[in-house]
């Protein structure tokens, strides 16, 4: 009889009582996730799939205060319209707690957001809350969403429940 190298208790088996026991133990030992990546605002070793630390993480600006040509000037090493693809980001977290149904017609498998007034007609020292708020968005279907873009359809953009 063989003692689990984990819990210590005896086993048939040469190392481990049980599978469980062999992953805790072999994960411990050499775990997968390591932390390979520096903090941008420090020297603080965090997960390769973050860019900041819990401290400095929390300190990052809130997207919904910065006005639209803050969020341009804020990738422009990237393609300038790559801000179209970040607010549309934010637009999502904005009306996250809004019921995903067409407001049309009811419909729940796929909605989209949809600008009441659209974003090319906001000037850049707006800020994003407005453009992307729930007072500027209607939850459509995609049908309803281009009929709505198109002036085919007669929404009524009224103030949406929430």
């Amino acid at each position: 009889m063989n003692n689990c190298l984990h819990c210590g208790i005896a086993t048939a088996n040469p190392k481990y009582c049980s599978r469980s026991h062999a992953a805790i133990h072999t994960n411990q030992q050499a775990p997968k996730r390591q932390l390979t990546r520096k903090c941008q605002e420090c020297d603080t070793l965090i997960p390769g799939s973050r860019q900041f630390c819990a401290v400095h993480g929390k300190r990052k600006a809130d997207y919904r205060l910065l006005t639209v040509a803050q969020l341009k000037a804020k990738d422009a090493i990237k393609h300038p319209s790559y801000y179209r693809g970040y607010l549309n980001s934010i637009t999502r977290l904005l009306n996250a707690h809004r019921p995903r149904t067409c407001q049309a017609y009811g419909y729940d498998k796929h909605v989209e957001y949809c600008h009441i007034q659209p974003i090319s007609a906001f000037p850049d020292s707006v800020m994003v809350q407005e453009v992307s708020g729930p007072e500027n968005i209607l939850v459509l279907c995609p049908n309803c969403h281009w009929e709505y873009d198109h002036s085919l359809s007669a929404i009524n953009p009224a103030l949406p429940s929430q």
